[in-house]
Protein backbone atom coordinates (compact mmCIF):
# COMPACT_ATOMS: atom_id res chain seq x y z
CA UNK A 1 0.00 0.00 0.00
CA UNK A 2 2.81 2.35 0.91
CA UNK A 3 4.57 1.56 -2.35
CA UNK A 4 1.43 2.30 -4.38
CA UNK A 5 1.01 5.58 -2.53
CA UNK A 6 4.58 6.58 -3.40
CA UNK A 7 4.04 5.76 -7.07
CA UNK A 8 0.82 7.80 -7.17
CA UNK A 9 2.59 10.69 -5.44
CA UNK A 10 5.44 10.64 -7.97
CA UNK A 11 2.98 10.62 -10.89
CA UNK A 12 1.02 13.50 -9.33
CA UNK A 13 4.17 15.57 -8.88
CA UNK A 14 5.23 14.88 -12.46
CA UNK A 15 1.83 15.96 -13.75
CA UNK A 16 1.93 19.13 -11.68
CA UNK A 17 5.40 20.00 -12.95
CA UNK A 18 4.21 19.39 -16.51
CA UNK A 19 1.17 21.58 -16.02
CA UNK A 20 3.26 24.38 -14.50
CA UNK A 21 5.63 24.19 -17.45
CA UNK A 22 2.78 24.31 -19.97
CA UNK A 23 1.29 27.35 -18.23
CA UNK A 24 4.59 29.22 -18.00
CA UNK A 25 4.95 32.25 -20.28
CA UNK A 26 7.54 31.67 -23.01
CA UNK A 27 10.80 33.58 -23.14
CA UNK A 28 11.07 36.12 -25.96
CA UNK A 29 14.11 37.82 -27.48
CA UNK A 30 13.79 40.28 -30.37
CA UNK A 31 16.55 41.86 -32.46
CA UNK A 32 16.85 43.88 -35.67
CA UNK A 33 19.16 43.13 -38.57
CA UNK A 34 21.27 46.16 -37.65
CA UNK A 35 21.02 49.08 -35.20
CA UNK A 36 21.12 51.83 -37.84
CA UNK A 37 19.16 51.93 -41.11
CA UNK A 38 19.30 54.26 -44.13
CA UNK A 39 16.66 55.16 -46.68
CA UNK A 40 16.33 52.27 -49.11
CA UNK A 41 17.06 49.64 -46.43
CA UNK A 42 14.55 46.94 -45.48
CA UNK A 43 13.82 46.51 -41.77
CA UNK A 44 14.39 42.94 -40.57
CA UNK A 45 13.27 41.60 -37.19
CA UNK A 46 14.31 38.29 -35.62
CA UNK A 47 12.23 36.56 -32.93
CA UNK A 48 13.64 33.90 -30.60
CA UNK A 49 11.13 32.11 -28.35
CA UNK A 50 11.39 29.18 -25.96
CA UNK A 51 8.18 27.55 -27.17
CA UNK A 52 5.55 27.80 -29.89
CA UNK A 53 2.15 28.57 -28.40
CA UNK A 54 0.16 29.00 -31.60
CA UNK A 55 -0.45 32.66 -30.80
CA UNK A 56 1.03 35.42 -32.99
CA UNK A 57 3.69 37.85 -31.86
CA UNK A 58 2.12 41.30 -32.03
CA UNK A 59 4.31 44.25 -33.03
CA UNK A 60 3.77 47.98 -32.53
CA UNK A 61 6.30 50.45 -33.93
CA UNK A 62 6.52 53.80 -32.12
CA UNK A 63 8.28 56.90 -33.49
CA UNK A 64 9.94 59.73 -31.57
CA UNK A 65 6.68 61.70 -31.35
CA UNK A 66 4.93 58.77 -29.67
CA UNK A 67 2.87 57.91 -32.74
CA UNK A 68 2.15 54.18 -32.72
CA UNK A 69 1.53 51.92 -35.69
CA UNK A 70 -1.46 49.63 -35.99
CA UNK A 71 -0.85 46.18 -34.47
CA UNK A 72 1.16 43.90 -36.76
CA UNK A 73 0.56 40.19 -36.01
CA UNK A 74 3.36 37.78 -36.92
CA UNK A 75 2.67 34.06 -36.83
CA UNK A 76 5.76 32.22 -35.59
CA UNK A 77 6.33 28.74 -37.04
CA UNK A 78 9.85 28.24 -35.66
CA UNK A 79 11.62 28.99 -32.39
CA UNK A 80 13.89 31.34 -34.37
CA UNK A 81 12.10 33.35 -37.06
CA UNK A 82 13.07 36.40 -39.12
CA UNK A 83 10.71 38.68 -41.02
CA UNK A 84 11.69 41.36 -43.54
CA UNK A 85 9.52 44.40 -44.27
CA UNK A 86 7.99 44.22 -47.78
CA UNK A 87 8.75 47.90 -48.43
CA UNK A 88 12.01 49.74 -47.68
CA UNK A 89 12.33 53.00 -45.76
CA UNK A 90 11.32 55.98 -47.93
CA UNK A 91 11.31 59.67 -47.06
CA UNK A 92 7.65 59.82 -48.03
CA UNK A 93 6.80 57.42 -45.18
CA UNK A 94 9.45 57.75 -42.47
CA UNK A 95 11.31 60.62 -40.83
CA UNK A 96 14.84 60.19 -39.46
CA UNK A 97 14.99 59.35 -35.76
CA UNK A 98 14.76 56.63 -33.14
CA UNK A 99 12.00 54.03 -33.51
CA UNK A 100 10.89 51.57 -30.84
CA UNK A 101 9.55 48.09 -31.60
CA UNK A 102 7.22 46.80 -28.87
CA UNK A 103 6.46 43.07 -29.08
CA UNK A 104 4.05 40.90 -27.08
CA UNK A 105 3.92 37.12 -27.39
CA UNK A 106 1.67 34.93 -25.24
CA UNK A 107 1.92 37.26 -22.24
CA UNK A 108 5.62 38.05 -22.62
CA UNK A 109 6.59 41.59 -23.60
CA UNK A 110 9.84 43.10 -24.81
CA UNK A 111 11.03 46.20 -26.64
CA UNK A 112 13.99 47.17 -28.81
CA UNK A 113 14.91 50.24 -30.84
CA UNK A 114 16.65 51.15 -34.08
CA UNK A 115 17.77 54.40 -35.66
CA UNK A 116 16.86 55.69 -39.13
CA UNK A 117 19.32 58.21 -40.57
CA UNK A 118 19.43 60.38 -43.68
CA UNK A 119 22.87 59.52 -45.05
CA UNK A 120 22.18 61.22 -48.37
CA UNK A 121 21.56 57.95 -50.17
CA UNK A 122 18.65 58.30 -52.59
CA UNK A 123 15.75 55.83 -52.49
CA UNK A 124 12.95 56.42 -54.99
CA UNK A 125 9.49 55.27 -53.77
CA UNK A 126 7.82 52.55 -55.82
CA UNK A 127 4.88 54.71 -56.92
CA UNK A 128 7.28 57.07 -58.69
CA UNK A 129 9.27 54.20 -60.17
CA UNK A 130 6.23 52.95 -62.07
CA UNK A 131 5.52 56.41 -63.48
CA UNK A 132 9.13 56.88 -64.57
CA UNK A 133 9.25 53.44 -66.21
CA UNK A 134 6.05 54.21 -68.11
CA UNK A 135 7.53 57.48 -69.35
CA UNK A 136 10.67 55.76 -70.64
CA UNK A 137 9.01 52.72 -72.21
CA UNK A 138 5.58 53.92 -73.34
CA UNK A 139 6.42 57.30 -74.81
CA UNK A 140 4.43 59.39 -72.33
CA UNK A 141 4.80 63.20 -72.50
CA UNK A 142 7.85 64.75 -70.81
CA UNK A 143 5.55 66.65 -68.45
CA UNK A 144 4.77 63.31 -66.76
CA UNK A 145 8.41 62.83 -65.80
CA UNK A 146 8.69 66.53 -64.91
CA UNK A 147 5.85 66.13 -62.39
CA UNK A 148 7.62 63.14 -60.81
CA UNK A 149 10.91 65.04 -60.51
CA UNK A 150 9.12 68.00 -58.90
CA UNK A 151 7.61 65.68 -56.29
CA UNK A 152 10.98 64.05 -55.62
CA UNK A 153 12.40 67.52 -54.99
CA UNK A 154 9.39 68.45 -52.82
CA UNK A 155 9.98 65.44 -50.54
CA UNK A 156 13.73 66.19 -50.42
CA UNK A 157 14.47 62.85 -52.08
CA UNK A 158 16.37 64.71 -54.78
CA UNK A 159 18.13 67.91 -53.72
CA UNK A 160 18.48 70.81 -56.12
CA UNK A 161 19.62 73.96 -54.25
CA UNK A 162 17.76 77.09 -55.29
CA UNK A 163 14.95 75.26 -57.07
CA UNK A 164 11.64 77.09 -56.65
CA UNK A 165 8.66 74.80 -57.09
CA UNK A 166 6.34 77.83 -57.23
CA UNK A 167 8.02 79.15 -60.37
CA UNK A 168 6.79 77.90 -63.73
CA UNK A 169 9.69 76.26 -65.55
CA UNK A 170 9.90 75.25 -69.19
CA UNK A 171 10.14 71.47 -69.40
CA UNK A 172 13.23 70.18 -71.16
CA UNK A 173 14.38 66.57 -70.89
CA UNK A 174 16.93 65.21 -73.39
CA UNK A 175 15.73 62.19 -75.37
CA UNK A 176 18.86 60.24 -74.41
CA UNK A 177 17.87 60.40 -70.73
CA UNK A 178 15.27 57.71 -71.45
CA UNK A 179 18.14 55.25 -71.77
CA UNK A 180 19.24 56.07 -68.22
CA UNK A 181 15.73 55.43 -66.91
CA UNK A 182 15.49 52.16 -68.87
CA UNK A 183 18.82 50.96 -67.42
CA UNK A 184 17.55 51.86 -63.98
CA UNK A 185 14.25 50.03 -64.55
CA UNK A 186 16.30 46.94 -65.51
CA UNK A 187 18.29 47.29 -62.25
CA UNK A 188 21.47 48.05 -64.20
CA UNK A 189 21.90 51.19 -62.10
CA UNK A 190 20.66 51.94 -58.58
CA UNK A 191 18.16 54.48 -57.24
CA UNK A 192 21.08 56.44 -55.86
CA UNK A 193 22.92 56.54 -59.19
CA UNK A 194 19.84 57.67 -61.11
CA UNK A 195 18.95 60.23 -58.43
CA UNK A 196 22.46 61.71 -58.46
CA UNK A 197 22.31 61.89 -62.27
CA UNK A 198 19.02 63.82 -62.11
CA UNK A 199 20.47 66.18 -59.49
CA UNK A 200 23.50 66.88 -61.68
CA UNK A 201 21.45 67.37 -64.86
CA UNK A 202 19.11 69.74 -63.00
CA UNK A 203 21.96 71.78 -61.50
CA UNK A 204 23.69 72.14 -64.85
CA UNK A 205 20.47 73.07 -66.66
CA UNK A 206 20.50 70.05 -68.96
CA UNK A 207 17.16 69.02 -67.48
CA UNK A 208 14.56 71.65 -66.67
CA UNK A 209 11.25 70.95 -64.98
Amino acid sequence: MTRCFKIVSIISIALLVGLQYSWATPSLTVSTGKPIYEYGDFLSITFEVSQLTGEPAVIHIVDETGKTSSPIPVQLSKLNSTIIAPVPFYKTNYSPGIYHINVEYSGTKTSISYKLIDSGRIAIPSQYKELMKSWAREGLPDKNLANVIRELIHFDIIRVPGYDSQTIHAVHIPAWFKNDVKWWSDDSITDNELGLAIQYLMKTGIISV
